[in-house]
């Protein structure tokens, strides 16, 4: 769902000319020490140079370039921000995270911090990563050292996930701790048998890709250090629309049209106890399965063997789920268009283009 702005927001995002503004507060680990380098900041005045933001299903990062001819900018590495994009409005300044305009883009930390000179100008020059890249970092000790394996038999696939944030402090949103607001039917039903550090070791995010490959939901990261569920459909209403001849306006679009491939999932469930495979299922017709795909070009198959599945309505579902997100993740266009505040990863886009009408 797109982020919910002030009309005055709105009108000077829309705005032929406006005058941008960036709240940019570096918080220490502790939370004992801040550095203030918002666009209005009293201590540094205006900084910032150049902000480049990338927000994608797995990973979110920036960097940042800032002035720094005084040479008066700390060491601000491992700090934390979530970059408040906004602008001065008749409201005063505006921006994502300000208790009007929200939600704040998700948490990113500073993992690098650069100072250049060159050309007679010196640069102060952050990287910072968000995350899913905390998610990459960290080795889940869950069982007993040395080992720590741990292994589930009980837990639902939601509840299994939220084990694993909770051991970086992170949480789902408020109000989804037990349910997700877009429940696939499957997250919160399917309990698998899935072991943690099975082959030592294991850290959160290939934890969690595994967890949520089960099914045809994605986990987005929130500001906060939450994360929120997102069960994408084609039946799903349009978030936000951009239009070649009104505001937002988009400068280029692209539409990509894709042969699918793999076109046949081919699930084997109920391995049996010996592992031998002797009383196996396996997904039926047309669960994972695109016969117009296949009619169009030719039938490519990707066999998953999901052993610990031992009833057929697993085994069908599992095939679907998996050409649901085959479908989802093809790359069906790309998009440049003004900044516009009110996006979010997962939101669901539409392009009006009144050209060569």
């Amino acid at each position: 769902m797109a982020r919910s702005v002030s009309e005055t927001f709105l009108a000077a995002q829309q705005a032929a000319t406006n005058t941008p503004y960036c709240k940019l507060v570096f918080t220490s680990k502790d939370a004992g020490t801040t550095v203030d380098l918002s666009t209005d900041s009293a201590a540094y005045g205006n900084r910032i140079l150049l902000i480049d933001h990338t927000e994608e299903p797995y990973d979110d990062f920036a960097t940042i370039i800032l002035r720094n001819a005084d040479r008066s900018i700390p060491s601000v590495k491992g700090y934390w921000t979530e970059v408040g994009y906004g602008y001065t409005t008749g409201a005063g300044n505006e921006y994502l995270g300000d208790g009007t305009n929200e939600p704040a883009p998700p948490r990113l930390w500073i993992k690098h911090q650069q100072t250049v000179s060159a050309g007679g100008k010196l640069w102060e020059v952050l990287e910072l990563e968000g995350m899913w890249a905390k998610l990459r970092e960290q080795v889940i000790r869950l069982g007993n050292p040395p080992l720590y394996t741990k292994g589930y038999t009980t837990n639902t696939i939601y509840e299994i996930i939220r084990v694993i944030l909770q051991e970086l402090s992170f949480d789902y949103d408020s109000g989804q701790t037990t349910t997700p607001t877009e429940d696939d039917g499957i997250i919160t039903s399917l309990q698998p048998q899935f072991d943690i550090n099975a082959q030592p070791f294991e850290f959160a995010a290939p934890l969690i890709y595994r967890l949520l490959h089960m099914t045809p939901s994605y986990l987005k990261a929130l500001d906060d250090l939450k994360f929120e569920v997102k069960y994408p459909q084609s039946g799903d209403s349009v978030d936000l629309t951009f239009y070649s001849d009104q505001a937002p306006y988009f400068y280029e679009y692209m539409e990509r049209v894709n042969v699918l491939v793999p076109n046949h999932f081919l699930v084997y469930g109920n391995e049996g106890a010996d592992g031998l495979w002797s009383e196996y299922m396996v997904s039926a017709s047309p669960n994972g399965v695109d016969q117009a795909e296949i009619d169009a070009y030719d039938e490519i198959y990707k066999i998953v063997l999901a052993g610990s599945l031992t009833t057929q309505a697993d085994v069908n579902s599992r095939a679907a789920v998996l050409l649901a997100r085959a479908k989802f993740e093809a790359m069906a266009g790309r998009m440049y268009a003004p900044h516009e505040a009110r996006v979010e990863t997962h939101d669901k886009l539409s392009v009006v283009d009144t050209r060569g009408t």
